[in-house]
């Protein structure tokens, strides 16, 4: 057993809690950056965005007409939060090019799982009355349960990361019991889906039920996948987690962070900040909840 590649170890452990936390955070930064792009390509001018843990996150848009959200042009603005994030999992771990290490590796999985995970499952149920997903089906007149396509689709989306994982494990364990296939998912990407929801729910005042639910979905394939899959070791030579990866790994965190804090934190009354680059016009869909704030320096358009 190669020790200090193993996942097992508090190092190994610890390492992918902080990627966790990486990958979650990041899943609310995809999703409203797909809602964002999405709403470009629909004649929408950006101008910034909300991202409250409790509430659906925002792009902040000036739509180019008063009945934009119901023109078939504003699809990219409703169902960009869902594609960006399937999009950038699958990206993430067969896309992007990295460096051969295991600290590399744990953080292209836990951002395919939160992008899955948070993007995918999560979000769509959290705000049933006003969600990306929700509204459209509304708008477009379709059955309003269909929202619950978003978890079957997270799940999907899960497989590729959890195979991952499992074949990092057999890196420092060739050959991995089926109890140590399920403590490695439990550890790596349980946990931190327990946390995430403790989070949530603590802000929010009271558990979100149907995002619990959501969750699942992406759990029960992880478990499934663990209990009944072996894949094989991941096949590349990979060097130990150093210093400078737990370094890289922590400013990347604060960052973002501190970017979902500074355009979504709660301010009490189930109000929430957004973080604004432009001026809003009469037509911009800031919702009553959000209270924004001018991102520094601001931008000249926005004078």
């Amino acid at each position: 057993m190669v020790r200090n590649l193993d996942l097992t170890t508090p190092t190994g452990i610890l390492f992918g809690w902080l990627a966790a936390s990486f990958g979650f955070t990041s899943g609310l930064l995809l999703a409203v950056g797909g809602q964002g792009f999405g709403a470009v390509l629909g004649g929408c001018g950006w101008i910034g965005f909300s991202t409250p843990l409790g509430r659906q996150v925002w792009a902040l848009v000036n739509q180019p007409a008063l009945n934009f959200a119901s023109q078939p042009r504003a699809v990219g603005y409703w169902l960009g939060s869902l594609v960006l994030p399937l999009l950038a999992g699958a990206a993430a771990l067969h896309l992007i090019p990295r460096a051969r290490t295991l600290a590399a590796e744990l953080m292209a999985v836990h951002l395919a799982w939160g992008a899955a995970v948070v993007g995918v499952a999560w979000l769509p149920l959290l705000d049933p009355a006003d969600g990306h997903v929700a509204r459209f089906l509304e708008l477009a007149d379709l059955p309003s349960l269909l929202v619950w396509a978003a978890p079957s689709l997270a799940a999907i989306a899960a497989f590729p990361p959890v195979l991952r994982l499992l074949a990092l494990a057999r890196v420092a364990r060739p050959h991995t019991g089926r109890g140590v296939r399920l403590m490695v998912v439990a550890a790596h990407l349980g946990t931190p889906c327990v946390a995430w929801t403790l989070l949530v729910s603590v802000i929010r005042g009271a558990p979100p039920l149907a995002p619990i639910v959501a969750l699942l979905g992406p759990l029960l394939v992880a478990c499934a996948v663990a209990w009944f899959g072996y894949p094989p070791a991941f096949v590349h030579r990979l060097r130990e987690i150093e210093t400078a990866s737990w370094l890289r790994l922590l400013c990347s965190v604060l960052v973002v962070v501190a970017l979902v804090w500074l355009a979504g934190r709660p301010l009490g009354a189930n109000t929430w900040t957004g973080l604004v680059w432009g001026e809003p016009s009469a037509r911009n869909n800031i919702r009553p909840w959000i209270v924004v704030t001018e991102a520094w320096p601001p931008w000249p358009a926005s004078r």
